[in-house]
This record gives structure tokens, C-alpha cells and sequence, in this order.
């Protein structure tokens, strides 16, 4: 019944998503009536939803089913689309560790999310990174990057406890051991060729990079869609958020995270702008 249950939901939102990727078809004015009016429709289901949750949150028998409610992808996908419920700071920053754990492994590392303190992330390096003179390398170049460019909140990412020798490499002074590309760092276009809200492609022999510019920070994903793995550089960019052109998947681009099948993610590029150049990790 439940995985009945579970093709309905993404029978439907894969329906939604491709009436919505096919309005890029329309002509420029008859666009922008269409986007319009779903945002229009989306305030009006945002208004009555917020009101039947805070009607749920009066009682401690309606937080109850509320909490049993939101376990279904449906209506987790619903609440999460319209921002009435949102993952928990640390439960974000865990949830990046856990997707550069394995990299650290491969090298004899490990990490461990401390806690979140406000806009400050504490870690603690294990294994091969821990106490050696490059763990600041190692920080700056993976575990913050990772959480800074998933989690855009976080502006500090700290090693936590005594774990660090006297060999230690400050942050600050990393980025005038080397250059960007001694670093790792792969050099893409200049800002000025990044449009509000227009997708780029950056072809990279590392892989492609999908580069997309909103409110004035720029993101950058692996060009590939988690479902079939097709491009989404052509895909429709609707406020925060872009719809593959293939399957009509929508993705948040200020977490990567998808809204229409919760749990599937686009993979994140730490991004960093220098002398009006954008700079790309891909490794």
C-alpha cells in the first residue's frame, strides 16, 4: 500500500514539474502570466497550510499527528516547498559530513560534528587529519568548503578540542602558501558573464559544472541530474529554485536539495570569486 502510495505522490509531482518545464515553451508575455499565477495559487495553499499547521500546534494531540503527518514524502515535500517546515541547522551540516566522510576514509581520516553554535560549525578531525601539521589544510580545503557551500548560513567552520600539533597552519595564512590552482582550485568564467538566475555550463575535464547566479552569490553543482543523470544547464531557474528539462525535477539552489522527491540532492561545489573570477573545487 505504502509504495502504492509513494508512485502516486511521484506520478503526481512529476506531472506537476513537467506542465512547469513545458511553460518555458510560451511566448515571453504568455510566461510570465502562467508564472504568476502558480505563485499566486502557491500563496494561497502557503496561507490555509500555515493556518491548519499552527491549528495542529495548539494541542499536544495535534503536534502529535502533525509530527505523524510530515513522516508521509507528500506532505514533508508540501511543507518543506512552501518553508513552513525546515531542516535544523545541525541536522544540515551533518548531513554534508556524512557526503565527505568517504574521501576523508579513503585517506585514513575521519570527521565529527561537534555541535553548531549560531553561525559557527565545530569539528573534530580523526584518524590521519587529526594532529597533523596539514589538518588545517584538510579543513579549509574539504570540510568547510563542503559546509559553507551547502549550508550558506554557516560562516565559520572550527576545529574543536587539542587536536591540532604545534605544527598547525592557520587558515588565514593558506591561501599565501600557493596559488588557487596549486591549491586544486579550477579556474571558470568572470562574474560579469553570470546572469541573475540564467543557468551556465562549464565544461571541465574533472566534470561539468553547473553554475547559476542568485541574489548575487553564485552556485555551483554537478551538472546532473540525480534521477537519470541528464544535464540541467537548459533547465528553467524560477526564483531559487531550477526545474530539469528532462523530467521536470525541481531542486533548491541554496541547498541543492530536491523539492520534488525529498532526500535527493545535486552535488555541490565549494565556489569561491576572486579579482571578479569565479573559482571551482572539483575534487
Amino acid at each position: 500500500m505504502m509504495k502504492v502510495m509513494q508512485e502516486d505522490f511521484n506520478a503526481l509531482a512529476e506531472r506537476v514539474d513537467r506542465e512547469l518545464s513545458s511553460i518555458k515553451e510560451l511566448p515571453e508575455d504568455a510566461r510570465r502570466k502562467a508564472m504568476e499565477l502558480k505563485k499566486a495559487i502557491e500563496a494561497f495553499h502557503e496561507h490555509g497550510l500555515r493556518k491548519l499547521v499552527r491549528t495542529f500546534r495548539e494541542t499536544d494531540a495535534g503536534k502529535e499527528l502533525l509530527l505523524k503527518a510530515v513522516e508521509d514524502p507528500a506532505v514533508y515535500a508540501m511543507l518543506f516547498m512552501h518553508g513552513i517546515i525546515k531542516q535544523d541547522l545541525f541536522t544540515r551540516v551533518a548531513a554534508v559530513l556524512e557526503e565527505v566522510r568517504p574521501y576523508m576514509r579513503s585517506h585514513g581520516g575521519d570527521v565529527e560534528l561537534v555541535k553548531v553554535e549560531g553561525k559557527t560549525v565545530y569539528v573534530r578531525l580523526q584518524g590521519a587529519c587529526s594532529g597533523c601539521s596539514m589538518s588545517a589544510v584538510t579543513l579549509k580545503n574539504g570540510v568547510e568548503e563542503a559546509i559553507k557551500a551547502r549550508v550558506p548560513e554557516i560562516e565559520y567552520v572550527i576545529m574543536a578540542g587539542d587536536e591540532v600539533a604545534s605544527g598547525y597552519l592557520p587558515i588565514h595564512a593558506i591561501d599565501d602558501a600557493g596559488s588557487l590552482e596549486q591549491s586544486g582550485w579550477q579556474q571558470g568564467p568572470s562574474i560579469s558573464e553570470l546572469e541573475e538566475g540564467r543557468p551556465v555550463h562549464f565544461a571541465h575535464e574533472e566534470g561539468d559544472v553547473l553554475l547559476v547566479r542568485i541574489e548575487g552569490k553564485v552556485m555551483a553543482f554537478r551538472n546532473q541530474c540525480p534521477h537519470m543523470s541528464m544535464p540541467l544547464d537548459r533547465g528553467l531557474v524560477d526564483g531559487s529554485a531550477i526545474t530539469c528539462p528532462w523530467h521536470g525535477f525541481r531542486f533548491d539552489l541554496s541547498t541543492g536539495e530536491c523539492i520534488t522527491a525529498p532526500h535527493v540532492q545535486l552535488e555541490p561545489f565549494p565556489v569561491r570569486v576572486e579579482d571578479q573570477r569565479v573559482w571551482i573545487r572539483l575534487s
